[in-house]
């Protein structure tokens, strides 16, 4: 306001005056740094060059910005700061010109200067005030292109009147279709890491102090990931003002991990014609020599493990540690379950076929479960720190020790059996138990018909303790009842309590497939209670009056007779043998090919967990051994089965007829004899 005043009083005086009058801009003059100002002073009545010297200074410090004496200009006279900066114009000194050209100002520049003309003993001179103008522009708008893995640097220079540690906001944001997702954010001249995506933590960081204080705000990104593809958005924001510019990150290519990926995938699905055709055809002429076992074994392993390999580097790199573990996992171990189903099964060595049919179901489920459930720990850990620090739910926080020791508990029964199908089954069934019970603890309840349905899942272990008080066939039966509600049961819970939360579907898959491998466990574990003869023949029946006396005998001598010799494969086992070996293989390799590459076109994943394709996949092969042992068990215990129905037929047949109202006609009391006979 002052210098205004001051300005204008300087022009009402020259104005007034009758002599020289110089005249110049009527008001402040706005910049904006690296530009031009002019500054214009000038004369109405020319001046001859010989009587005329002109001078710019600045009036707070009196610097000479530039002088003109003797008809020419004096460079050794004007300050360094103003060295080929300040341009005057002589060729119009001529028409009363006398402006000066002030080119690549600063904020340095802003102030007051004036223009002091001398004509001989006479003196004039007009004020010019230089103030920066209010603006905000955001430069570095480009295209990224680079490599996953790699480090990269994403352009943002601010332009503004206002230093930047002095601007309100400056963020990076990465566009999405719902919701921007914030990638860093600077407010009030302070980084603010807890705001950053967890995608992006400790992988985004700024240039330094010195760096930012010329608005240099560019991110440098580290670690590129497929993810990270797609539009970056710098804002700037003060008060009124803001501005933004935007950089594209582009794919060119795979890193090395991803390439890894492709060439196991593809190892795998060139290994399977090779392999699979001498597989079958030594299958097919029923050959069991050394050779052909070593090359079943290799059929079912190098594919396998290749495609178990695969999904480690897309864990590496892409995946997540509970996705890329049970995919690992689940891939490894369908090893043991195919050389149990296939038919060389029987040239194995008598300790290799002990080992696989003693692990290939009880160490499938507690590995499986094992690796789920750690990736529920560490989702639900994080849950527990942020609740502790906000002292929300008391119950939460005391809940965790009890979750830690039910976990423990898992794992040790899950691996703490002696091989026996017996105590594998009991475990199994107490994890079925648990696991539920550790869902319960981890989400809500919802309601008190959901603990009573949990329990339910109790009762399979219960009846295994009426093993020698009930019929066999019953107690089978009821058993296979069991396990069959504790199945949807378990579903039913997973699907419920977890529902909103992003593991739901996975977790949903997980517990059907591992209550399958129950079932499994189930048939093996009455398998070996037959082979045994832990059960006696004598609780197969119901003991009868004295009447069937003879008849449980003879079914006890014949049961007794029985051989437990295994059946051949037959055709069903090769079948599912190729199911295994081959369709799971093209399913696990064809989707994670599909996913990579449309990662890499789309900068996201198409599935938030390949767990969802696997584990039905897996569900579909874990039926069919399920099958198998069905079929294996009604093969070696049909003639007691079968006799254990008629039985029952037998005995259903003299309740229903000692309950029947004695027949009138006596004709029919002795069947034995012939009708003529007795009408004689």
């Amino acid at each position: 306001m002052k210098t205004s005043l001051v300005i204008c009083f300087a022009l009402s005086v020259s104005v007034l005056s009758n002599g020289l009058h110089v005249l110049g801009p009527s008001g402040p003059l706005a910049i904006q740094p690296g530009g031009s100002v002019m500054l214009s002073c000038y004369v109405q009545t020319p001046i001859p060059v010989e009587e005329l010297e002109v001078e710019w200074r600045r009036t707070d410090s009196e610097t000479i910005v530039h002088l003109f004496q003797d008809g020419e200009s004096q460079p050794e006279s004007q300050d360094q700061a103003y060295h080929d900066r300040a341009h005057f114009f002589i060729e119009d000194i001529a028409r009363g010109n006398f402006s000066l050209l002030l080119t690549d100002v600063t904020t340095k520049d802003t102030g007051l200067y004036k223009c002091v003309v001398y004509r001989n003993q006479e003196s004039n001179e007009t004020l010019i005030e230089i103030k920066m103008s209010v603006y905000l522009t955001v430069s570095g708008g480009h295209v990224v292109s680079v490599y996953a893995g790699e480090d990269t640097t994403l352009n943002c220079s601010v332009h503004s009147h206002i230093p930047p540690e002095e601007l309100e906001e400056v963020s990076w944001k990465k566009r999405k279709t719902d919701e921007d997702m914030v990638v860093f954010q600077f407010i009030n001249g302070q980084t603010v890491p807890e705001s950053i995506h967890e995608a992006y933590r400790d992988r985004v960081e700024l240039f330094s102090r010195e760096e930012i204080h010329k608005g240099n705000f560019s991110l440098r990104l580290k670690n590129i990931q497929i993810e990270d593809k797609g539009f970056y958005i710098c804002e700037v924001f003060h008060e009124d003002l803001s501005a933004n510019t935007t950089v594209e990150v582009q794919q060119l290519g795979f890193s090395s991990m991803h390439t890894g990926v492709l060439c196991f995938c593809i190892l795998a699905f060139v290994l399977l014609p090779v392999l699979g055709y001498a597989a079958y055809t030594s299958i097919k002429n029923n050959k069991n020599t050394k050779s052909d076992l070593a090359l079943q074994c290799t059929f079912v392993c190098c594919p396998t493990i290749a495609l178990a390999v695969a999904f480690i580097l897309w864990g590496v790199t892409e995946g997540f540690l509970a996705e890329v573990a049970t995919c690992s996992a689940l891939n490894l171990l369908r090893i043991l379950s195919l050389l149990w189903v296939t038919s060389h099964f029987k040239t194995f060595p008598e300790n290799i076929r002990r080992f696989i049919k003693k692990t290939a179901v009880s160490q499938g489920y507690a590995l499986i479960t094992a690796v789920i459930y750690s990736g529920l720990v560490v989702h639900n850990w994080h849950k527990y720190e942020a609740i502790q620090s906000t002292n929300d739910s008391f119950f939460m926080v005391l809940s965790w020790p009890s979750q830690l020791f039910l976990l423990l508990l898992l794992f040790f029964l899950s691996f703490h059996h002696k091989g026996s199908p017996n105590s594998a089954y009991a475990c199994i069934c107490i994890n079925n138990l648990f696991r539920i019970f550790m869902i319960m603890t981890w989400y809500s309840l919802k309601s008190i018909a959901n603990f009573f349905l949990g329990c339910i899942l109790l009762l399979p272990l219960c009846w295994l303790g009426f093993q020698q008080g009930v019929p066999f066939l019953t107690w089978i039966s009821v058993l296979c009842i069991l396990e069959f509600l504790s199945t949807v049961i378990s579903v039913y819970l997973h699907n419920e309590l977890l529902e909103g939360d992003k593991e739901r579907v996975a977790l949903t898959c997980a517990t059907t497939y591992l209550h399958i491998l129950s079932l499994t466990a189930c048939f093996k574990y009455l398998d070996h209670l037959c082979e045994s003869n832990s059960i006696s023949t004598r609780t197969w029946l119901v003991r009868g009056s004295n009447s069937n006396h003879d008849e449980t005998q003879r079914m006890q001598g014949s049961n007794s007779n029985d051989t437990e010799t295994e059946q051949s494969p037959g055709q069903l086992y090769t079948i599912v043998h190729m199911l295994g070996a081959v369709g799971l293989i093209c399913v696990n390799s064809i989707s994670l090919i599909a996913e990579l590459i449309l990662k890499t076109r789309n900068g996201e994943r198409t599935l938030t967990d390949l767990r969802v394709i696997l584990l039905p996949s897996e569900c579909v092969f874990a039926i069919c051994c399920l099958a198998l042992a069905i079929s294996a068990f009604w093969r070696k215990e049909k003639e007691r089965l079968k006799k254990h129905i008629n039985y029952w037929r037998h005995l259903c047949r003299r309740t229903q007829t000692s309950r029947d109202p004695p027949v009138e006609n006596h004709e029919l009391e002795n069947p034995a004899v012939p009708a003529s006979q007795q009408r004689s």
